[in-house]
């Protein structure tokens, strides 16, 4: 047996120990908001000056984001963003990514560096980061406004992977959706805007319903949307409503809650009612991707203690065991996500 490493073998092991850096590349980048300065023209020398930090530091910078073909350098020293960075990363982009990226750094990195611990002790150890004494990062976060402003407008630049949950024509036949755990009011709005006669009534924690209502109101949709303060496990949901959906949500728990919020929707619903499901969910055979793999680790190191990106069938399972007779499927495995409609 040759004990040598292949080529592809050592690759493959730097990649993993060392990819950490891109991440960080990244995080600092935006943090500087290099690619903004980039878009108004730049080379070394004037980035270093505009962004003030010293030449040989932006060297080294630039050195990784070239590496991630995130910018090119030309014959002439003028330096360019990629598409992808003028897509994504501009901080007012259409679609701009840079709230997620400050949320991975600041949370999601920060405190999975804890993994191994929250193994070893079977808690979300990575939950020490940060102040109080919430058992959940989000009911620390309902103490901390920072934090959870961060947390939320990372969240709303990440629904911007969500536009074939969107598109799901079964949206049409809902008068008035309930929208459990509905943070700050990102998908209720995008989902007024593609149906105009729908209309969405928003339930999430006290904190974070403040904000839900002024984003509505600057979107003028406060018509259309209300929202109120409940929790969705062991308060009544507000009556009225044809539809249900779990937008990013499900995930966070433990499949036991994770059941017991399907029979709740199930006796929520009438018979010709519809649960929406939109969540990360690996592949049947759990070889996950690297999005489904971050997140379960996230989930189990800070957020909850608990959950993971489950596979589709398991959310099928406690679908029918909770009562749901029919399931349609929207596949998003290229994000490592998948819809569901329950009837």
């Amino acid at each position: 047996m040759n004990d040598e490493l292949s080529w592809e073998e050592w690759e493959a092991l730097c990649e993993m120990m060392n990819g950490y850096i891109k991440t960080q590349v990244l995080s600092t980048a935006c943090d500087l908001g290099v690619f903004d300065v980039i878009e108004r023209g730049a080379t070394l020398a004037s980035l270093a000056e505009r962004l003030e930090i010293d030449e040989h530091g932006c060297r080294v910078l630039l050195l990784g984001l070239r590496q991630l073909k995130l910018v090119s350098v030309s014959e002439t020293g003028a330096i360019t963003n990629a598409p992808l960075a003028r897509r994504c990363l501009l901080r007012n982009a259409q679609q701009s990514m840079v709230p997620f990226v400050r949320l991975n750094d600041q949370i999601q990195h920060r405190a999975c560096l804890h993994f191994t611990q929250a193994l070893r002790e079977g808690r979300n150890a990575g939950l020490d980061e940060f102040p109080g004494d919430a058992p959940t990062l989000y009911g620390r976060m309902a103490t901390d406004p920072s934090l959870e402003r961060l947390f939320h407008e990372g969240m709303g630049a990440y629904t911007r992977l969500s536009p074939r949950m969107m598109a799901m024509e079964e949206f049409g036949s809902v008068s008035r959706l309930l929208d459990v755990g509905g943070g700050d009011g990102t998908n209720a709005i995008r989902l007024c805007e593609r149906y105009p006669s729908l209309k969405v009534t928003l339930i999430d924690l006290p904190s974070v319903i403040e904000k839900a209502r002024a984003n509505i109101e600057a979107h003028g949709l406060a018509d259309r949307v209300t929202c109120e303060a409940v929790d969705m496990f062991t308060d009544p949901w507000p009556s009225g409503c044809d539809g249900v959906i779990f937008s990013h949500v499900l995930e966070i728990f433990s499949p036991a809650k994770i059941q017991s919020l399907y029979r709740k929707t199930r006796a929520y619903l009438d018979d010709n009612g519809q649960l929406f499901v939109w969540s990360l969910m690996c592949n049947d055979d759990e070889d996950g991707n690297l999005q489904s793999i971050k997140s379960s680790l996230y989930f189990v190191t800070v957020a909850s203690g608990e959950g993971m990106a489950y596979p589709v069938a398991d959310h099928v399972r406690w679908l029918s065991e909770a009562g749901f007779v029919d399931v349609t499927k929207y596949d998003a495995r290229s994000i490592d996500h998948c819809a569901l409609v329950a009837r």
